[in-house]
């Protein structure tokens, strides 16, 4: 039994499986445990957002498949497939096919950030992940539904070549489409009937904790939801564009202390040290003092309720908060294990009615003109050329293993990563010639 595990974890990296819902993990590491517990993470909380859905509803099989392969690696007693309220048209030939497994579904309601794993792994199992700390810690291990297909791919010996991303906002039509990894913004916006705007800026992943791009030539990798065009006017753009001296300024002058922030902050209805209004009067003061009070930033999850929802002032706590544990990480200031127990309190006793729900969401963020179903397209792309990012994951970056000249099919691997280092191998996602090998990372062209 050790030897087929070893060789099942040993497929999984082979085949270059990341976590595919953003935070790209190297899938293999995070199963090399004995947990009591699977989650498949199919709550897709971002608004506009559709590519779970899409998958669960184009590869049922495979990801019941997957979520087989991860009980036998990791001997769990439970798996349980987690979806929103809003797909909960998906039970009736999900629940069938997973209840002959053995494995549960869940239902999350339509609120933000639902998806986030310490929010479902308490949801479910009633267990809250220790501050700072990881699903495994309580018995658990949560993936998302594309990184699950992905594993069952690599027992095909199908490495991931491929990536599902939702396509919408200032496009045509607002579509779910499976691309080639490296392929360009600007030929997934394409496959979405091009802009209806101008000078976009695309957000990544989503509008909540997605990043900002204006560079359509950047390429999808692994770890890609999605590519949102907004007009480069719209006021989440100058949100979540402003600079750190403006919004640092401006928080300094302007909090009062509201503490709305905190209330709203779905970590801290949990029970976890985490309250930004105390952050912001961090603004404030200096030296150690500051340090004190920037601890309250610790645990946030950079959702970003505090900011693009809570802050009647429309003040930046997340981003603040963001900055605090960044200068706490670089002078290795943290809270001692006795006070964390101290400070881990009890759930919040009105944390359901303070559970942002999607719909109002939408209307804050002034995205509700964009609210339309991202359907699947089968649209196929070839693109002329691919651009493979030689960092695909958490840990260390691949090295080519390939020269400009080198002519590869899909699915070779390009880049390689030591067997004792934290990684996984990236493969070519078209037939084509290496014309370059830059800080972009290794691009083919298929001309």
């Amino acid at each position: 039994m050790d030897s087929d595990r070893t060789q099942i974890l040993s497929r999984i990296r082979s085949a270059g499986v990341v976590g595919a819902g953003g935070a790209g993990f190297p899938t293999y590491k995070k199963l090399d445990a004995s947990v009591e517990h699977i989650i498949a993470n199919g709550a897709e909380c971002e608004p506009l957002m559709y590519k779970d859905r899409e998958v669960m509803i184009q590869e049922q099989e495979r990801m019941l498949a997957g979520l087989s392969i991860m009980k036998q690696i990791t001997g769990a007693d439970r798996v349980t497939i987690a979806i929103k309220r809003k797909n909960s048209d998906l039970m009736k030939s999900l629940q069938p096919a997973a209840a002959k497994l053995g494995f549960a579904t869940h239902v999350m309601e339509d609120v933000y950030p639902a998806g986030d794993e310490y929010i479902l792994v308490y949801d479910i199992t009633g267990r809250r992940i220790p501050p700072g700390g990881i699903p495994l810690q309580v018995g658990v291990v949560v993936d998302n539904v594309e990184t699950i297909v992905n594993i069952a791919r690599s027992a095909e010996g199908v490495p991931v070549t491929e990536k599902y991303i939702t396509v919408t906002g200032a496009v045509r039509e607002a579509v779910t489409v499976v691309v080639p990894v490296g392929t360009s913004f600007r030929d997934c916006i394409d496959l979405a009937g091009g802009l209806t705007v101008k000078n976009p800026v695309v957000f990544t992943g989503g509008l909540m904790m997605g990043g900002m791009e204006t560079d359509l030539s950047l390429p999808v990798t692994k770890t890609t939801g999605g590519l949102i065009a907004l007009p480069p006017d719209h006021p989440l753009v100058e949100r979540k564009g402003a600079p750190k001296p403006q919004y640092t300024r401006i928080g300094h002058s302007t909090c009062d202390q509201c503490s709305l922030c905190t209330e709203l902050c779905p970590r801290y209805i949990l029970g976890y040290p985490i309250e930004p209004h105390k952050v912001m009067r961090s603004l404030m003061m200096t030296g150690a003092e500051r340090d004190r009070i920037s601890l309250w930033a610790a645990y946030c999850c950079e959702c970003n309720i505090c900011t693009l929802f809570a802050c009647p002032e429309k003040l930046d706590p997340k981003n603040i908060c963001v900055d605090a544990k960044g200068r706490l990480r670089e002078q290795r200031i943290s809270r001692s294990t006795e006070e964390l127990d101290q400070l881990f309190r009890e759930v919040h006793s009105a944390r359901e009615g303070r559970q942002i729900p999607i719909a109002m969401l939408y209307q804050r963020l002034g995205v509700k003109p964009y609210d339309r179903k991202a359907h699947f397209s089968r649209a196929s792309l070839s693109p002329g050329s691919v651009t493979i990012p030689l960092r695909a994951s958490i840990g260390t970056a691949a090295t080519a293993a390939v020269k400009e000249g080198t002519v590869v099919r899909k699915g070779d691997c390009i880049g390689f990563v030591p067997d004792d280092k934290l990684g996984c191998p990236v493969h070519a996602s078209i037939d084509g010639t290496v014309k370059a090998i830059d800080e972009r990372g290794i691009h083919i062209s298929s001309q």
